[in-house]
């Protein structure tokens, strides 16, 4: 019996694609952190523009401020290209994201709209079950009148 593995990757390859578009879909839609951490590897690493975490707790904490600060957000991923290694993928993401923002005591909220340019690394496990280990964001551009992110 020989295994196809051109056809394997390109499954698998779908699927982390589908698993970031489901990662940014709970993002958006302020998952209960139960749900986000189902995501995540056993140990993770997210490099953010503000901060760098590197245990769930961490990231608990970083998720319970964005989901206090930012609302009606939506990320349009753009690009998710993955590149598979043994029981590793790498992941070039690019995603625009559009969130509004209410700084008391302004009159209004404000829309805010990002490019950001992500690379991630995503554990496969045996039983295939995909976890997401490493999180970095090289860029993060703003679009429009957007301030840069502070």
């Amino acid at each position: 019996m020989s295994i196809d593995y051109q056809t394997a990757n390109s499954t698998l390859t779908q699927q982390i694609q589908q698993f970031v578009a489901d990662w940014y879909r709970a993002l958006d839609r302020h998952r209960p952190w139960a749900e986000i951490e189902e995501y995540l590897d056993d140990e993770v690493r997210f490099v953010f523009p503000e901060t760098t975490v590197d245990s769930h707790q961490g990231l608990h904490d970083w998720y319970d401020v964005v989901t206090h600060k930012f609302f009606d957000e939506a990320h349009r991923v753009d690009l998710a290209d993955v590149q598979i290694t043994g029981d590793t993928a790498r992941v070039h993401v690019l995603v625009n994201w559009r969130t509004r923002i209410w700084n008391a005591p302004d009159p209004d909220s404000a829309i805010l709209e990002y490019e950001a340019d992500q690379d991630w690394i995503v554990g496969i496990g045996a039983d295939g079950r995909i976890g997401l280990r490493d999180y970095v964001v090289n860029g993060l551009e703003p679009r429009g009148d957007t301030p840069p992110l502070t």
